[in-house]
């Protein structure tokens, strides 16, 4: 007992010395130099607090300590997930085998010329790429809405009148088809314009293009002189069995925006998602052996361990169970050569329908963008995708032989610069999505995945299993 105090001033004591005790704690916390912050979930908001200031980041998970995650490969996938990822505090680790940043979006030189691995283009109107890339600081070059059509006899060009009316007539009048399927062609794109993203891939997420197309009544003469070469040529698939949801996207975005070039060619777009990374570790020339659990194995037999991994690559090669579950992937060959003579093809794609050529497809790059041909004054860069992919360079001779018949330039006026057979260009997907849940990107506890591969083969749609991977992470640890 305290002297002076008694039983009927017990209360009043005991409050006196809590608010003290109170007030005492309160104020060592408000003079603590080392109070780590501390982040709260509020939706897709975290508020995080510290040194008397309050700020909100984009994230899904509560954690007084940040997780521990390794990112699998560091194509766009992956760069899209470090991004949340370092938005939520996280500072990541991103292993790749090979020496840059890119994944399947490379670009080499090669005399000073601009080669992308595979003939590539940017879609302007791609949701993902509105919401990830500065296009402005990309200093990208637009191909013109048409094309130029080659077939055994004649060769003629297309423009979307759509996009440059003044080519109404000309296009009406074009052996592309017949009137009803130009109609036809039209009221396509104007209903797939008004239509939302989802609703291009509602109801159509398995059925083949081909049927789609015939279902319209399209007649052949306009599926193999353009919806074959065209499409063919962006899925890497001449039967049109890739499913009518991606052909309706594609049609729409071609319809919507447009096709472009980087001026510093296609691996400048993984290159500005690495630039927007500030806390993320690289680590190239490594090799993964295996995923198992929280555990990375490299090839050289070091181990990483992690609280959450994202695999951002084709995980069937890394996590024991997966080899054989995958439906496969679709390949591709992509030659470039050099030609002394200019050849002017007004920045329009060029589709072969010839049954006895190799070529699908053929472009003028410099004539889209200027800096793919470098330094060299003259000529033209000319990029060749074949039909099917060319195993040796037996075929070469060929190919030479077939495009000097459909561009008509002189034999002399070609030097081959490289070829690029791309045994893993694009996943075989039978049925696609535009979206999934977070959730849906969880394989094990710990494991999570990233890639084209789970929605459809896309840049776009990889960007978004980026994010998708990267939310679904944040949210199991929540």
């Amino acid at each position: 007992m305290v002297a002076g105090i008694g039983k009927a001033d017990r209360p009043l004591r005991q409050r006196i010395l809590v608010e003290k005790w109170l007030a005492g704690w309160l104020l060592w916390l408000l003079h603590r130099q080392d109070v780590r912050p501390v982040r709260v979930v509020k939706g897709d908001e975290i508020a995080s607090s510290g040194q008397g200031f309050v700020t909100f980041q984009k994230s899904s998970v509560l954690s007084a300590t940040p997780l521990k995650v390794i990112i699998i490969g560091a194509g766009v996938a992956g760069l899209v997930a470090a991004r949340h990822l370092e938005e939520a505090g996280i500072s990541p680790i991103i292993i790749d085998a090979e020496d840059r940043v890119g994944g399947r979006l490379k670009t080499d030189r090669e005399q000073g010329f601009l080669l992308d691995r595979g003939f590539q283009v940017l879609l302007t109107e791609y949701p993902e790429v509105k919401r990830y890339l500065d296009l402005e600081a990309l200093a990208i070059n637009t191909y013109r809405p048409g094309a130029h059509v080659h077939t055994r006899t004649q060769h003629f060009r297309f423009v979307d009148p759509l996009r440059e009316p003044a080519q109404v007539i000309r296009s009406a009048l074009s052996p592309l088809g017949v009137l009803a399927d130009k109609v036809k062609l039209g009221q396509l794109g104007l209903r797939l314009r008004a239509a939302s993203n989802e609703a291009c891939f509602e109801g159509y997420e398995s059925k083949p293009t081909i049927d789609y197309l015939r279902e319209i009544g399209f007649t052949e003469q306009i599926i193999e002189r353009f919806f074959r070469p065209f499409f063919g040529g962006i899925f890497l698939e001449q039967e049109l069995a890739t499913p009518a949801a991606m052909f309706r996207y594609i049609f729409k975005m071609f319809g919507s925006g447009s096709a472009a070039l980087p001026a510093g060619g296609i691996e400048a777009i993984p290159r500005q998602l690495a630039a927007q990374l500030q806390q993320s570790e690289f680590r190239f020339n490594q090799r993964v052996r295996n995923v198992n659990g929280n555990q990375v194995t490299l090839d050289d037999g070091s181990q990483l361990s992690a609280d959450g991994i994202i695999l951002a690559c084709a995980p069937d090669r890394l996590v024991e169970g997966l080899s054989g579950q995958t439906e496969g992937w679709k390949s591709t060959t992509n030659l470039y050569y050099y030609s002394s003579r200019r050849l002017r093809e007004n920045r329009l794609i060029n589709l072969v329908f010839d049954p006895t050529s190799t070529i699908n497809t053929f472009t003028v790059l410099d004539e889209v963008s200027p800096n793919y041909r470098g330094e060299k004054q003259g000529g033209s860069l000319i990029s060749i995708t074949l039909k099917k992919s060319l195993g040796s360079d037996e075929g070469i001779a060929q190919v030479e032989q077939d495009f000097l018949r459909h561009s008509r330039l002189p034999s002399d006026a070609l030097t081959f610069l490289r070829r690029y057979n791309i045994e893993r260009a694009l996943p075989k997907i039978s049925q696609v999505a535009f979206k999934q849940d977070p959730s849906h990107s969880r394989l094990t506890e710990s494991i999570f995945l990233a890639g084209d591969q789970q929605l459809n083969g896309s840049l776009d749609a990889a960007m978004r299993s980026g994010r998708l991977a990267a939310l679904g992470l944040l949210e199991a640890a929540s």
